[in-house]
């Protein structure tokens, strides 16, 4: 029998069909060839008993098939199991664990790959790796779970079992309702259990960052806690004392309160005549800086005048040409010799133009204090509000102020016995041609200019202390200011 060309065709292409059709299964689905092609690499388990793993028997990694069970072989303290894995899922070598799973109470046994870890060594790099028999875990058998089963129902007498029985059912009777209400309100929990896990995630996450920070400070939070141990015990042997402290605050309270209430009338005043004292004082630091300085020398050398034996030991030192005189910046000038007794206009136009530090003329005019031109401290709006005289005199009273003097009988004085103006007025002006006449009833003092020696009222006006006495006549209880002011004013 002749067969046809189209029919010979047809043949051949089924048995390429057929051919190709057997190799992909054979390679996919039995494994045949797979190691040749380099799609599977074989990895080992150490287990004690095989748990009821068998060959080709299922390998997950996560839940995910990866592979196979191979051949299983016996060895001297138990089994060692193959495992053909699939190229593809790169499995963590160390830590991961094997557990010998069950699908069901009924079903087949598998072996499952969880990692501890995420990053490598894998195992399908190098060698082919064992995993130790600590990290495996094997099931309860059947025959182990069935007896356990059997010593549990053994253990229960039927009598109280049926106690039991006849108490859940007094229970649960008639709390259908509740029962219902407690699951459907367990079920909208976890319900907002799932909507919240993202933020309960990050509270998580962020709680590792807290914990951290406090295992990290422990040693400062033990410190402290020791600390504040020893600050409650000494506060509890102190007791006695802090009561008696605390008993005593209110009477000193009292007392302080009328301290300030006796003093309020004139310590404002007091305080705002002391601003003008601390502008005089900060507008001239530096002389006061020099007077700090010299006075304790000044005082050394006055004892060695008077030792304290009755005679002052005074001395006269010549001492020519020291310091010698200065000559630099008179190269121009024609000498003058001392037989030479006429008139002569001096120049103005030279001087001694050495250097500061040289010892010649120490005394000459390049060594003069130049002039503090610092400003005069200002002080705020308001700081010196109420200064001058307290209302009533020094002690504030309104009663105590002065009030004209009587002569006898009880008739006024004579003109000029306590009278603030004329005469004395008169005589102050005539000794000091800055002297403006005041009474201490009116005038403020508010303000002190350095650079003229002068005092401004809170009117703009311009006042002159007088210094050659007058004092008491005219400013009365407040005179004493004029030992601060009288010097500086000149």
């Amino acid at each position: 029998m002749i067969l046809k060309r189209g029919v010979k065709i047809q043949l051949i292409a089924f048995a390429l069909i057929t051919v190709i059709g057997v190799t992909v299964v054979s390679v996919n689905y039995i494994g045949f060839g797979r190691k040749t092609f380099g799609r599977q690499y074989t990895a080992f388990v150490d287990l004690t008993d095989s748990g009821g793993v068998f060959t080709n028997a299922e390998v997950t990694y996560r839940g995910v098939p990866v592979g196979r069970v191979g051949p299983i072989r016996l060895t001297e303290s138990g089994i060692k199991v193959e495992l053909t894995l699939d190229r593809g899922q790169r499995i963590p070598r160390e830590g991961t664990k094997a557990v010998v799973a069950n699908r069901s109470a009924v079903g087949e046994q598998y072996i499952d790959l969880q990692p501890a870890r995420r990053t490598g060594p894998y195992l399908d790099q190098g060698a082919a790796y064992t995993i130790p028999r600590e990290l495996t875990t094997l099931p309860v058998s059947t025959a182990e779970l069935l007896r356990n089963v059997d010593r549990l129902v053994s253990s229960v007498d039927p009598k109280n079992l049926g106690t039991i029985v006849d108490e859940l059912d007094k229970a649960f009777s008639g709390s259908a309702a509740d029962l219902q209400s407690i699951l459907d309100d367990t079920d909208r929990l976890l319900k907002t259990a799932d909507q919240a896990y993202p933020d309960t995630k990050k509270l998580l996450d962020n709680s590792v960052t807290v914990l951290d920070t406090q295992r990290a400070q422990g040693a400062n939070i033990l410190g402290f806690s020791r600390n504040l141990n020893e600050l409650t015990t000494q506060l509890r042997k102190d007791d006695p004392a802090l009561r008696r402290t605390i008993e005593a605050t209110p009477g000193a309270v009292v007392q302080a309160d009328k301290t300030i209430e006796d003093l309020a009338p004139t310590l404002p005043v007091l305080l705002a005549n002391m601003t003008t004292t601390g502008q005089i004082i900060a507008s001239h630091k530096a002389g006061l800086r020099s007077l700090l300085i010299m006075y304790p020398m000044t005082v050394a050398g006055a004892f060695t005048v008077t030792p304290g034996d009755g005679t002052q030991h005074l001395g006269l030192a010549l001492n020519f040409d020291s310091p010698p005189p200065c000559t630099k910046g008179y190269e121009k000038v024609k000498h003058r010799w001392p037989q030479d007794t006429g008139r002569k206009a001096p120049r103005l136009d030279v001087g001694c133009t050495d250097s500061p530090g040289s010892p010649s003329a120490v005394r000459g005019a390049r060594n003069f204090p130049k002039q503090d031109l610092s400003p005069v401290p200002k002080v705020p709006a308001g700081a010196t509000d109420g200064a001058g005289f307290p209302a009533g005199g020094a002690s504030g009273n309104a009663a105590g102020a002065p009030k004209a003097e009587s002569g006898k009988g009880g008739k006024p004085a004579a003109k000029g016995a306590g009278e603030r103006s004329g005469s004395g007025d008169a005589a102050l002006a005539a000794n000091n041609s800055l002297y403006v006449p005041f009474s201490s009833e009116s005038v403020e003092i508010a303000g002190y200019d350095p650079s003229t020696g002068t005092v401004y009222g809170p009117d703009g006006k311009r006042y002159g202390m007088g210094a050659n006495g007058g004092q008491q006549r005219i400013l009365g209880d407040s005179s004493w200011k004029m030992l601060l002011l009288g010097p500086l004013s000149q």
